[in-house]
């Protein structure tokens, strides 16, 4: 099933029976998120060989009648546009630099039918590494953080196989890197065993039986700087 395919059923789930009739004329929601697609390709910028940033906030401009009709779907409407526009950043490789957002507007030269989406210019980001362990994400300020199931350890890690301090991974600026620390069980990067290794802007990171995704990721500016505050040794870097 195509990425749209799925995002058609997802929406014609939400208004049931409704579906064909609601949108037998004016903008789909297809068209809508392919609207949205196109803009934040146009607007994405590479910044590095394997790193690109993308607009996170987006308006969409709609006609009177299609405004009502779409704003009438509710909240459930509008995640399900929202995700599908993150589910394709994913896809895509771009990174955002805080939580995607979508809103519809009223736009009083479009007829029906038509739609105008703009996005807002990203801004200073910088980019961070940060660890994600059962629904946790933490950032990765310090230049140095152990993993593993000792509660001294900087993420605290319970999962049969994880040794008291099992790895740990370390960032200068730009680049990251795993070190094994004579853990019981080893450590996998995407399935291979390794001692030390440069980590990749997103992998994955076995420790026993726990799965610890490892992502590069962009933050608004101001954000980190209040994050790194409160961690001085942090190494920073924009772009």
């Amino acid at each position: 099933m195509g990425f749209l395919d799925s995002f058609e059923r997802s929406v014609e789930r939400l208004v049931g029976g409704a579906f064909a009739k609601a949108f037998s004329s004016g903008v789909h929601p297809v068209e809508l998120v392919a609207a949205l697609k196109r803009e934040m390709d146009s607007r994405a910028q590479p910044v590095s060989r394997t790193r690109t940033i993308a607009p996170h906030q987006f308006t969409c401009g709609l006609s009177t009648e299609d405004h009502t009709r779409l704003t009438s779907l509710g909240d459930e409407f509008m995640e399900e546009i929202t995700g599908a526009l993150s589910d394709y950043a994913t896809l895509r490789g771009y990174g955002l630099a805080q939580k995607l957002q979508v809103s519809l507007t009223v736009k009083g030269s479009l007829s029906e039918g038509m739609v105008e989406v703009t996005s807002t210019d990203v801004g200073p980001v910088v980019w961070i590494p940060t660890l994600s362990w059962d629904g946790v994400h933490y950032p990765l300020v310090k230049k140095s953080t152990v993993i593993g199931r000792g509660t001294d350890s900087d993420i605290h890690v319970v999962a049969r196989g994880v040794s008291r301090h099992h790895a740990e991974v370390r960032w200068d600026g730009k680049r990251a890197e795993v070190v094994d620390l004579g853990s019981t069980n080893g450590t996998q990067l995407d399935g291979v065993r390794v001692t030390r290794s440069a980590l990749p802007d997103r992998c994955t990171l076995a420790l026993g039986q726990a799965r610890i995704l490892f992502e590069v990721v962009p933050q608004a500016e101001a954000a980190y700087r209040a994050l790194a505050h409160q961690h001085p040794t942090a190494t920073e870097e924009t772009s």
